[in-house]
């Protein structure tokens, strides 16, 4: 009898997330973490939710990074907490074995398209699909906007340079389009730039 072996598939489709470079800017799916979300049942536990993260759970606009995991805040005492997939792919388990009863916890993995964009001046890029004020960015922000009516979470890594955006899965290839035309119209527009 043959053995099958389930595997994830990238939200964008094919078996490997793929890059897409457009002039100086770089647009790739990426499928690297695992992902749970996390809400407290009682105030006492910010504490041990703070002690498990390895750093005090972020306030709102906020992302932060540890040793082993990244959280933002989403609302009022929940945020999404983020790890590696390869050693973490069971990361809500994880967090509810060390938080028992005091923190709700959900899974998230494969619920979610993550895009990150790399660049020079990817602020001239976002000031044109998303309602944030892109310019004031600095890294560990993160907040919640809309590209082409679509929800996302935009995440600054480096200011100007990297951002991660976070959306329902089921709109993947809507954001994947949405965010890959405002590229190519930047890139269209500074050329024709140059070109006076």
């Amino acid at each position: 009898m043959a053995e099958f072996k389930l595997k994830a598939s990238p939200a964008l489709g094919g078996t490997a997330a793929g890059a897409t470079q457009i002039g100086r800017f770089r647009l790739q799916e990426n499928t690297g973490f695992a992902m749970a979300s996390l809400a407290l049942r009682t105030d006492d536990a910010r504490s041990a939710v703070d002690q498990v993260l390895g750093f005090a759970a972020p306030g709102p606009g906020s992302y932060t990074t540890g040793d082993e995991f990244a959280a933002f805040w989403m609302s009022s005492d929940q945020w999404m907490v983020c790890a590696s997939h390869d050693s973490n792919e069971l990361l809500a388990s994880q967090l509810k074995d060390k938080l028992g009863e005091q923190v709700s916890v959900s899974e998230q993995n494969d619920g979610w398209v993550c895009l990150d964009v790399e660049g020079a001046d990817l602020s001239s890029v976002f000031e044109r699909l998303v309602n944030a004020d892109v310019h004031d960015l600095k890294k560990g922000t993160a907040v919640r906007t809309v590209i082409e009516h679509i929800g996302c979470f935009l995440i600054c890594l480096e200011s100007g340079h990297r951002y991660r955006l976070l959306a329902g899965r089921s709109f993947a290839h809507s954001l994947h389009h949405a965010v890959a035309a405002g590229l190519r119209s930047t890139v269209a527009l500074n050329k024709l730039e140059s070109a006076r």
